[in-house]
């Protein structure tokens, strides 16, 4: 079995011409896939089928292939790029993704094709193009598959206007030689998937247009399963992202509140909610990673520092409501919580979150006392009338400690009796769907979160809905489970 992922016509940078295409969002959409398919969906090989750029060989594009590339090779698996006719020329888009006759990964072999452009988009290959289905089954049993950007398929069978003026013949050879699929991009809705005599024509849609879809093709040679998925979120399912980093955090990687906000929408989100670190407003870069925050509290806190003042200016600034300014709040060791009365007037939500444990710290660690101190400061936070509590277990994982499974029940009984929702969070951890399932047999709301530090995090709770359906929380089942 070889699971293939297939992301086409990505447009960077966009043309204000053609705005329903966002080639302006390539780099937030393919850092978004490429975290996708790393984490969760984890293909064999991933298949860019062309128009990587828009702008052909003005410098632009060229800068932006280079860029596009830079990211793809976070992949952590094998990728294969092909040329579409927005694409640099022949000679540049080799030179920046070098080609091969042909590649062999997974026990299947895939031909690259760049063939001819015919008018109105459409596209003809050579008869020495044709040569190579031949030379390409010599000698290798295998599943083959063909890659190009103009959709090829058997004329009649898709609502494409685009397709090659010779399809009958290179579909005739391809039976010849027995090739068992033909991938391509460039029709912008996407032309799904058409199995006829034995073989299978799929074309991908556009990741640059809404939906911002891609495909997930699973095949062993015989039978072939097609999946395609979005990257914006269903809008209908009406969900608020409650943990949204801004650019005053330390470990903001690129936030922009202005930016945010013009996009939430885009990406599916009904509403989103600011929900900065109190502790970075507070005190300075080093005190707050150190911990010398957590031993000091608030009554430490020095004024000439204190950036709280800015963080509302910020929200100010950009007409932020009310109901989307937020913090993101932690307990000291006292279990004191870190957030001033004045400000805490000064926003409608609040995020509850332990990111320092003090006996995890200590040489000897007394798991029991680990535990104990767990319980004592989530306490603290929840009587503190936080919303929400924030990634329950990561300074676990963090640590990659077991969790402590048997706190869940605890927490659980806690979260109930101070009527707290369970934050679901897959910022660089996974989320605990043991936990999660418990929750929801005990009516405790859960928060789907991004936890977002970089903008392609933005709305990024495809992951959550995907553990809920394993939970048995169908789409119907999300207003009632979901803060």
């Amino acid at each position: 079995m070889v699971k293939i992922a297939v992301i086409s016509d990505i447009h960077a940078p966009g043309n204000p011409q053609n705005p329903q295409i966002r080639g302006e969002l390539a780099e937030m959409l393919l850092l978004r896939a490429v975290n996708r398919f790393n984490r969760w969906i984890k293909p064999d090989v991933v298949i860019v089928c062309g128009d990587i750029v828009d702008g052909g060989d003005n410098d632009v594009a060229r800068l932006w292939l280079e860029k596009s590339r830079q990211i793809l090779e976070k992949l952590a698996c094998p990728y294969i790029a092909v040329r579409g006719n927005h694409d640099p020329s022949v000679d540049y888009f080799y030179k920046i993704f070098p080609s091969k006759d042909h590649v062999d990964i997974s026990g299947c072999r895939f031909l690259v094709f760049d063939d001819h452009p015919e008018p109105m988009f459409n596209a003809r290959r050579s008869g020495y193009q044709l040569e190579r289905f031949g030379a390409a089954r010599c000698g290798f049993a295998g599943p083959i598959i063909s890659v190009q950007h103009v959709p090829l398929f058997p004329p009649g069978l898709s609502e494409s206007p685009y397709n090659y003026t010779n399809a009958a013949q290179i579909i005739a050879e391809m039976k010849k030689y027995n090739v068992f699929m033909t991938i391509s991009g460039h029709y912008h809705k996407g032309m799904g998937h058409i199995h006829h005599q034995g073989m299978n024509f799929i074309a991908a849609p556009a990741a640059s247009q809404m939906p911002f879809g891609y495909m997930v093709i699973e095949t062993d040679g015989r039978s072939t399963a097609v999946e395609t998925q979005s990257m914006q979120l269903p809008a209908a399912l009406g969900l608020v992202d409650r943990h949204v980093h801004t650019q005053l955090a330390y470990c903001s990687e690129n936030m922009d509140v202005a930016q945010i906000l013009r996009l939430y929408r885009d990406f599916g989100l009904a509403d989103i909610v600011f929900t900065e670190h109190s502790g970075q407003l507070y005190f300075d870069n080093e005190s707050f990673w150190n911990g010398d925050c957590y031993a000091a509290g608030l009554d430490k806190t020095n004024e000439k520092i204190n950036r709280m003042p800015q963080y509302f200016d910020l929200m100010r600034e950009n007409n932020v409501p009310q109901k989307s300014i937020g913090l993101e709040v932690d307990v000291d060791y006292a279990g004191r919580a870190m957030i001033k009365p004045k400000d805490k007037k000064n926003v409608q939500f609040l995020l509850g979150s332990l990111h320092k444990l003090q006996e995890l710290d200590k040489p000897a660690i007394d798991m029991a006392a680990v535990k104990q101190e767990y319980l004592r400061r989530t306490e603290a936070l929840l009587q503190s009338g936080v919303n929400v509590l924030a990634h329950p277990f990561r300074l676990f994982m963090r640590r990659q400690m077991p969790l402590p499974a048997d706190l869940y029940e605890k927490l659980v009984k806690l979260l109930i009796q101070y009527n707290t929702a369970a934050e679901v969070n897959f910022h660089g951890q996974e989320a605990e769907s043991e936990f999660f399932e418990m929750c929801l047999n005990s009516g405790v709301k859960l928060a789907l979160s991004s936890d977002s530090h970089n903008m392609y995090e933005l709305g990024e709770l495809w992951p959550h809905l995907q553990m809920l359906r394993k939970l048995g929380v169908s789409n119907n089942d999300i207003s009632r489970v979901v803060l």
